[in-house]
């Protein structure tokens, strides 16, 4: 219940940690960190605990959370692998269930399906009779003689349909909270796997969600702690925007701290000071 709780409290929406097996966890760090194999293996075993996909979330880590969709996951680790055939498949249930439609970071790729299309039925060339041969007559230097060419109807001109006027209604906008969850998690994507600039970029976005504002704070900072090491530790200007957004994250997340499963100890040193 306590977790419950704090799921409402941060992002306002219903967590299902009870109907979220431990394997989907398990999954989601292991496509992270491109472990194709393991994702795949592990969200085979979520999705046969439970295949029901829904927008609830699940705490990954701390204070990640993703939404539940195993057989988007499934799908994905199963292209990387050139599993097209299977991974159709599981885009198309994942589709079906009508979750990862309405969240723009997962249609992108449901639309892409990562690279995997289905084989196109080949068309079987059309019979042409153009010569047709004769077994009787006057022998002559030919036995064939050409098929008179059927004859061509003329073309039925029809009126083409009057076009409506009526502007379809624009597409309805995600709501905040999904927004954030989508933009959080490519954030997660690129820090675990090593792109700390594009780290940087996902997660200066503006979040409507003060408690993503937070948690995009800290990704940015631990980002840029990573660009200060690698660096040489000698860039002062990088330095305060470290501080800076250890800051943010401290004033929109006061009872935080940086999850050690996925920060370096140095790290959470220095924005626990």
């Amino acid at each position: 219940m306590k977790r419950l709780a704090l799921a409402l409290l941060l992002f306002g929406a219903v967590a299902i940690e009870a109907q979220a097996p431990p394997s989907f966890r398990e999954g989601v760090i292991a496509f992270e960190k491109k472990e194709w194999a393991a994702a795949e293996k592990l969200m085979r075993q979520t999705v046969a605990g439970n295949p029901n996909e829904s927008e609830g979330t699940v705490s990954i880590s701390g204070s990640w959370f993703e939404t539940y969709v195993p057989h988007y996951f499934l799908a994905r680790a199963l292209a990387k692998q050139g599993k097209c055939e299977e991974a159709l498949r599981e885009f198309a249930e994942s589709e079906r269930q009508g979750v990862t439609p309405g969240i723009e970071d997962f249609a992108r790729h449901l639309r892409s399906r990562d690279g995997c299309r289905p084989q196109a039925k080949p068309e079987k060339p059309p019979r042409v009779i153009d010569v047709a041969e004769v077994p009787f007559g006057d022998p002559g230097p030919s036995t064939t003689t050409r098929a008179p060419k059927p004859e061509v109807p003329a073309p039925v001109v029809t009126k083409p349909p009057k076009q409506s006027t009526q502007v379809p209604p624009p597409a309805a906008a995600p709501r905040p909270l999904r927004a954030a969850v989508a933009t959080l998690t490519a954030v997660v994507s690129a820090y675990v796997g090593g792109d700390y600039e594009e780290t940087i970029r996902r997660a200066s976005t503006p979040f409507d969600v003060p408690a993503a504002a937070g948690e995009a704070a800290l990704f940015r900072a631990a980002a840029r702690y990573a660009l200060y090491r690698i660096g040489g530790e000698k860039d002062d200007a990088l330095r305060r925007e470290i501080e800076r957004d250890l800051g943010t994250y401290h004033q929109l997340r006061p009872n935080s701290r940086p999850d050690p499963r996925i920060f370096p100890p140095r790290f959470i040193a220095w924005a626990s000071r």
